[in-house]
């Protein structure tokens, strides 16, 4: 975790502003206004301030019961309900560098019986601190770094494991219906955007994470990005844009969730008649594949954006 964090502190901050220029930092390139998702991240080094409220549906969750040899006897299977409500704030140093922080809430609970009991209720916060700094820019191109360190922790009612607890261990005073848990992570990226036309803008990131969870284990994940949005407002039609984006992400070693690889497919439709304010709405599709095997689970999610930028 410290070779990453010096690694990639010096990569961001060796940006030089002489490579980046001078110009005023901007998220419009060859006359488009860049469209803000909060699944595929900006390349801009703008201040802004943003917020994220919604909530979805994980269909046919599996959970495998395990008898105390270790063996699976079956399955549970069920929905499960989430919310999310987030803030991410950030500032502006400078013509090519911004500090930025953010907090990020959710719960999940099974909507169901059966996926109360297998999937418990569980919340969890993050918070992240970081910088984005641009490398070089031209009329319709720029590129960017970013360095992002995030604390999550996790606190769950888990019925299914404190009663398997009960059977193997007996009645031990560390056996929590109640269990916590964290994860430290930091965040390498290098995303960019592309404006072929006023009315058309592309962007996408790549990104290495590493993550050390609170008892020890270790998790390094890659993952990339891609957005691409029509503005139809610089087509002389309406100020609407329509945004389409993907990401995925991939845990290469390591790691403690379900999931050990992951695919996102959304649709973004935003407001865009104020150049400082943007409210949009995003629907997205995940797609998740169980580590070790068996079926993949997938979950919908809808979101309301707010975006400002002073």
């Amino acid at each position: 975790m410290r070779r990453f964090f010096v690694i990639g502190l010096t990569l961001v901050l060796a940006t030089s502003p002489s490579l980046a220029g001078t110009a005023e930092p901007t998220r419009t390139l060859n006359e488009h206004s860049f469209m803000q998702s909060m699944v595929v991240p900006a390349p801009f080094a703008v201040s802004s301030f943003s917020t994220l409220t919604g909530g979805g549906l994980a269909f046919d969750v599996k959970t495998p019961f395990i008898d105390l040899e270790g063996e699976e006897i079956g399955t549970l299977e069920g929905d499960v309900a989430f919310m999310a409500l987030g803030f991410a704030y950030q500032q502006r140093f400078g013509s090519w560098f911004a500090a930025r922080a953010a907090f990020l809430g959710g719960a999940r609970i099974g909507v169901e019986e059966q996926s109360v009991l297998a999937q418990g209720v569980t919340s969890t916060y993050s918070f992240t601190v970081g910088g984005i700094a641009r490398i070089l820019q031209t009329d319709k191109v720029i590129l960017s770094g970013s360095l992002d360190f995030s604390q999550t922790s996790v606190v769950g009612l888990d019925p299914y494991g404190f009663a398997r607890r009960i059977i193997e261990d007996g009645l031990e005073d560390d056996n929590d219906l109640v269990q916590s848990g964290g994860v430290y992570s930091g965040a390498l990226s290098v995303l960019a955007g592309w404006a072929p036309l006023p009315w058309l803008g592309i962007n996408g990131y790549i990104e290495g994470s590493r993550g050390e969870f609170t008892d020890a284990d270790t998790e390094t994940t890659l993952g990339g990005g891609l957005a691409a949005g029509v503005d139809f407002k610089n087509l002389g039609v309406i100020p609407i844009g329509v945004q389409l984006l993907t990401r995925s992400t991939a845990v290469t070693s390591g790691g403690a969730d379900l999931a050990s690889r992951s695919w996102v497919y959304g649709l973004g439709l935003f407001y865009t008649g104020w150049d400082d304010f943007s409210i949009s709405v995003e629907t997205t599709m995940n797609t998740f594949e169980r580590r070790g095997g068996g079926d993949n689970f997938e979950s919908f999610m809808g979101t309301i954006n707010l975006t400002y930028w002073p």
